[in-house]
Formats: C-alpha cells, structure tokens, sequence
C-alpha cells in the first residue's frame, strides 16, 4: 500500500490511521468504545515463537520450556493462545494457577513461585502436578508434610540470590540512584545463601522432595546485556558452589526467570537517569535564582526555556529477544563449563513477561477536553476519557509510553501538552509532550499495554474498568467485557441498621 508506513510488525499507519493488524483502531472505537484495552493475537504468537526458536537454538544440548508470566496477562483468552503455541506457565498465587490450568497449561510446564504459601496452595499444587519453586525459609518443612500426606513426592526448585558486587548501574526500580547490587539485596524473593545451603541439604535427604534445579529472577533492573552476563557469571558461580556442599548435586533444570524488557521499552523512564537528574537540579537552582527579575519577568524567563529541556524523547529501541538468548545461553553454558558442570541433558526455563506480551498490546483513549492557559507559564493540557488508574502497573513502574494520534497519525507535534486522565488526582498519563492540534474526538493510542497494566486496572473514583478486545487479522472480538457501574459496587454491603 503506497500510504502505508509500518511502526512495527503489527501496528501500521494507513492514510493517516493507526491499524492493529488488519483492523482500522479509530473504527475499533467507534464499535467497542472508549478508552479499551486491544491486544494483537498474531504478535504474541510471533513473540513466543521467536523465544522458542532463539534460545532453543543457543541451548542444543537438552530440552528449553518457555513459560511465560500469566501476572504480566492473565486474560484466559490470551493465555489459551500462549497454551496452543506450546507455552509453560510461570504462576503467582492461586488465581493464576487457576487461570493456567483452566486454559489447558501442561502442569509439568508450570512453574509455581513466589513466597507466602499456605498450606492448602501447597496441597494443590501438589494434586496438579506442578513444580514448585521454593521461596521461604519454612517452605521446604510444609511441602513435605503435604507431600507425605498425598503420597507423592513433590518436584521442587530453590529460588537463589546470588551476590551481584560489580553490578554498579542504577536499578530501574527506584527513583533514588540504587545501584542493582544493593536493590538486589533489598529485594524481597528468594532464600538467602546462608540458609539455601542447609535447606538443599535437606532437600536432597528427603524420601518427599524432588530437588530438580534452581531458578533465579533478576526481574527489570536494567535492559543492559552486560547486566545480563554478569548476573549469569554469578548465577553459575553460586550454582557451582552449591554442588560443591551439597556431595556434587548438579541441577536437572536451570531456570532464569524474567526481566527482558520490550523493544520500546517504557520501564522507568518517568524515573530520571543520572545524567537527567544532574541537569534537573542545575535548572532547578537557575530557576530559584531568577526570583532576583520579579514574578513577572521570572515566570516569563521560565515559559522561554522550559520547551528547551521538556517534550518527547526519541524512542531508544533494547536489544532483541536473539541477542538476549545468545548472551544468557552462551555465558551460563561458558560459565558452568568453566566450573567442571555439564549442561548435556539439562533443561533452560524462562519466564518472559513484559518482552513477550507488552508489545502485543495498545490502549485507546478518547480526548474529552482540551485547556491552556498563556500565563503566568504558558502550558496545555489534553484530557482523556481514561485515567493512570487504568494503568497501575505503569504507574508503580514509572512508564512512559510511546504513542500516536490513532485518526491523525501524521500531524506534525505543534506544541507541549500534558495528556492527563480524568481521575481527581494529578493522573499525567503522558507528561510534557509534543503534540499537534488535537480536538475532542481525537483518539490516542498508547503503545506497549499488553504487560501489566489491563490486570492491574482498579477502580479508583468508582470508575468501571474498560474492555479488552483481541485483534486478528480484520477481525476483533471482546475478550473481557467493559465492568459496568453496578459491578463496581456488587461486593459492597451496607448494615441494616445504616439503611434508610
């Protein structure tokens, strides 16, 4: 098509329309409605194939499982997809076990974490079949006992926290400058190695537990593939010394958990880096000196040199999926060999979240206002008909999306503007960017939501949450159903002695 420019492989802009696949967003709004969620089925299939496809190809010596993070989405639509394709799962709490089963997840292929287990969980986990990945100190002793009582003998991995020294770069995970080995420690998942090393010893004594392998989840600290290596050097290094005091164990299955960030990568990016900050706080201290010109003359001074530092910063695309498999394959593969360990027969898990869902995924939002004012500094401001509560994830995370003007896309940006929700706190979704002339009606769409944030919508302002629809081709069907306002109140209950 001679009007058609790609964005990437599944959203494209036609005459000045944003398409998802086959399928016109503008128009998707018009049928649906607005603000709604909309995801891309041929992307997340093409994203969990090109994860099979790279790691397996740099792990030839024994079985790679791909068990992507139900937390990041888990919509039962979207995880029968992943299921279809061949997909693992790796599961939270109970509802996410939930979900993954119901949607017909191998259990063998289902890796159960996190801390806080009770006993009943534990007991279902062990009916089903999964493995569990052992977070707490007390864990192992009720996993036991549960097993003992089934009669089974329950498949188990210890979650290590390697020490991390050399990793120095700022964690993406705190606004203050942390560097990843110390917010690492603060984390709060995983055994430490003071008590991981009796505890495996426990493990490999017991008639009830299968201590298969191990598992460690660096999480979004950084996008850098030097990260990555060296998180893998120190993962095999810790992997190595553990088969040294536990009587030479070498683990069956080695998993690495998630963190890999999507292409556009939106993480943080509200956070400010180190040289950001730097230059914030020489304009703050410029700001407060211009108090010597007089109010007016100052706040005039500040309209002039704010578009100078604000607006939207060029989108600075991370490596590739095939660029994170070759780095963390090859360096455990080298590492491990370097410490006399042999990976013939052992099985890589991953756990992909964000890279293998968020960029299957967009939300459209309607403007309902615009407002602006000229004095004392001069800003704009474009309301929407959807709010950041819609976006929790993000929010807590400090994203800032890309996005376009889905009936306008080839405007040219005339302006500054915050693009803020319609929730009575501040609810800058997009803060400081460049837009063109937009008028109520426009609609945006907000790139990279298919991670995180539709499962992590509340209802703040007892707003209904919006819809999901899933695109496929031309064709778009609903996958979850916008609440209605009766809903959001339905678990509510008032005392009688309170009712009129």
């Amino acid at each position: 098509m001679a009007n058609q420019r790609m964005i990437d492989e599944c959203l494209s802009i036609r005459d000045g329309r944003l398409f998802m696949e086959e399928c016109d967003t503008t128009a998707l709004v018009k049928r649906f409605g607005s603000p709604v969620f909309v995801m891309s089925e041929n992307q997340l299939r093409r994203n969990y194939r090109r994860y099979r496809e790279a790691f397996a190809g740099h792990w030839p010596e024994g079985r790679v499982e791909i068990l992507p993070a139900i937390k990041a989405n888990w919509l039962p639509a979207v995880r029968r997809i992943l299921t279809l394709e061949g997909a693992g799962c790796d599961v939270y709490s109970a509802g996410e076990l939930r979900s993954a089963l119901d949607s017909g997840v191998d259990p063998d292929l289902v890796s159960v974490n996190g801390g806080g287990k009770s006993e009943g969980y534990i007991g279902t986990c062990l009916r089903a079949g999964v493995k569990i990945t052992v977070d707490d100190l007390d864990e192992l002793d009720i996993i036991e006992k549960v097993a003992a009582q089934l009669g089974v003998r329950a498949r188990v991995r210890l979650r290590l926290r390697p020490d991390f020294p050399n990793l120095w770069q700022p964690t993406g995970f705190a606004a203050e400058m942390v560097p990843i080995d110390l917010g690492f420690q603060v984390y709060k998942n995983g055994i430490p190695t003071e008590h991981v090393i009796p505890l495996g010893k426990r493990a490999l004594a017991s008639a009830h537990i299968d201590l298969a392998g191990v598992h460690m989840h660096l999480g979004r600290h950084h996008y850098s593939l030097a990260v990555w290596r060296e998180t893998i050097r120190r993962y095999a290094g810790l992997i190595a010394r553990l088969r040294d005091l536990w009587g030479g164990w070498t683990p069956r299955e080695i998993d690495v958990g998630g963190g890999i960030p999507t292409p556009r990568d939106p993480f943080g990016r509200m956070m400010a880096s180190a040289g950001e900050t730097l230059l914030f706080a020489g304009l703050w201290a410029g700001l407060i000196a211009l108090k010597v010109l007089g109010e007016q003359r100052r706040y005039g001074v500040i309209s002039r040199i704010m578009p100078l530092f604000l607006g939207k910063k060029g989108v600075r695309m991370r490596p590739a999926i095939e660029d994170y498999a070759r780095d963390i394959t090859q360096t455990l593969r080298g590492a491990l060999a370097g410490e006399g360990i042999s990976t013939r027969g052992v099985t890589f898990q991953i756990e992909p979240g964000r890279s293998l869902y968020g960029n299957a995924g967009i939300h459209l939002s309607t403007v309902v206002k615009t407002k602006h004012q000229s004095r004392p500094i001069a800003w704009n401001w474009v309301l929407l008909d959807t709010t950041y509560f819609f976006f929790a994830g993000g929010v807590y995370e400090g994203n800032r999306h890309e996005f376009v003007w889905a009936n306008r896309a080839l405007d040219a940006p005339v302006k500054l503007a915050d693009i803020v929700g319609r929730s009575c706190y501040a609810d800058r979704i997009l803060p400081e960017v460049k837009i063109p002339h937009v008028v109520p009606g426009d609609i945006i769409a907000i790139f990279d939501t298919g991670a995180y944030q539709d499962v992590s919508a509340c209802n703040f302002n007892a707003m209904p949450r919006p819809a999901t629809i899933l695109v496929n081709g031309a064709e778009a069907e609903v996958i979850r159903r916008a609440e209605t306002q009766d809903e959001v109140f339905a678990r509510d209950m008032v005392p009688q002695r309170f009712k009129v």
